[in-house]
């Protein structure tokens, strides 16, 4: 009888001290999960930044109703050591499409040299005014670049990301390295990279491959997807356990090297309802051809194009197509026998309306 109850007591006893483990355990993993919303909470309001861009849509997205969505991602070549001090230009620009109806994500590079009307720059010569869509971050920052882009394939941007191209490197970092299975072989910035072997890049190297130019047989189409391939396999490691295990060294990489205009609400709404949809990409590309104005190089994407790629788009966010029509045309268009843009530039026969001003085309 006695060997019952001190049996009895020693279970209880037992059963207490797993139920105050739990409890611990459950408070320990609770203050750590406050941490880390507060962590992030506390960067997201460093890096927000809100940006005012011409409306392109009828009513206002929202990502509580998990509603088809794009966002902007434009890689920065600061001159500074973060965003504050940029003077540079967006060398990488993708936009996303999201769709969690069809549960379908599409990537769009634009290429950086594409000839594109900057949209709010104003000269004393030129009413509208052109250039490589490049410059528009370096003329007006954010804000001009988002609508020039907007302009240029007639889509609304909902949401941007920007980041320091350097900064990206650190994120790399942060994440432990990203897996890259390279489409060629080549070496850049004393990184070397072999063809169809999968390697695990760190920051230097995940940046080398994504900015080598000139070697790849592609151009610039190449260093698209290439670059794709490094924003596909960043976010796949950030939906994954060691992103979640690294976030304060995350958190640190992006503080001074990022800007966006999602909050953390937009944030987890995205990350409930968006997840299985980000993981499913389609990659899209732009055709063009190289051209020259006044001896300068640009990239030159007809209007026939930026149409089939603008309702590509428009079709993932649930909008209605558009015609030629509502294709914004340049002098360059005119030049390639494309209607008659009134521009109110120069005789499109020398080269169009590009000029050199205080923003010093050349310089870039």
């Amino acid at each position: 009888m006695n060997e019952t109850r001190s049996s009895t007591k020693k279970s209880k006893k037992r059963n207490w001290i797993i139920l105050f483990s739990l409890l611990g355990m459950l408070l320990i993993g609770a203050g750590f999960l406050w941490k880390a919303y507060s962590d992030v909470g506390n960067t997201l309001q460093t890096v927000y930044d809100s940006v005012e861009t011409q409306n392109k849509r009828d009513n206002k997205v929202s990502v509580s109703a998990t509603e088809p969505i794009t966002i902007a991602l434009l890689g920065i070549d600061s001159y500074g050591d973060d965003l504050e001090e940029m003077g540079g230009r967006s060398d990488t620009i993708i936009v996303v499409t999201i769709n969690p109806k069809t549960k379908e994500t599409t990537l769009v590079s634009i290429p950086r040299d594409s000839y594109a009307e900057m949209v709010g720059y104003q000269t004393d010569v030129y009413g509208e005014y052109n250039d490589k869509i490049t410059h528009a971050f370096a003329y007006g920052g954010t804000e001009m670049s988002l609508n020039s882009i907007q302009e240029f394939l007639n889509i609304p941007i909902d949401y941007y990301v920007d980041i320091n191209m350097y900064g990206l490197a650190d994120l790399v970092d942060a994440l432990g390295g990203i897996e890259i299975t390279s489409p060629l072989t080549f070496d850049y910035n004393d990184a070397y990279f072999t063809k169809g072997k999968k390697v695990t890049l760190q920051g230097w190297d995940a940046l080398a491959f994504a900015r080598m130019r000139y070697d790849d047989p592609e151009g610039d189409i190449g260093r698209e997807k290439r670059q794709q391939m490094v924003i596909k396999a960043i976010v796949d490691k950030l939906l994954s356990l060691d992103g979640i295990s690294n976030y304060q060294a995350i958190l640190k990489s992006v503080e001074s090297n990022m800007k966006t205009n999602l909050s953390l609400n937009d944030l987890i709404d995205i990350q409930k309802g968006y997840s299985d949809s980000i993981q499913n990409y389609t990659q899209v590309s732009l055709a063009g051809e190289d051209t020259y104005f006044e001896e300068i190089y640009y990239y030159y994407v007809n209007p026939e194009e930026r149409l089939r790629v603008s309702n590509l788009l428009r079709d993932q966010l649930g909008l209605a197509h558009v015609t030629e029509a509502d294709m914004n045309l340049s002098d360059a268009d005119a030049t390639y026998g494309y209607g008659s843009a009134d521009t109110g530039t120069t005789d499109s026969s020398n080269g169009g309306n590009v000029v050199t001003d205080s923003a010093d085309s050349n310089a870039y």
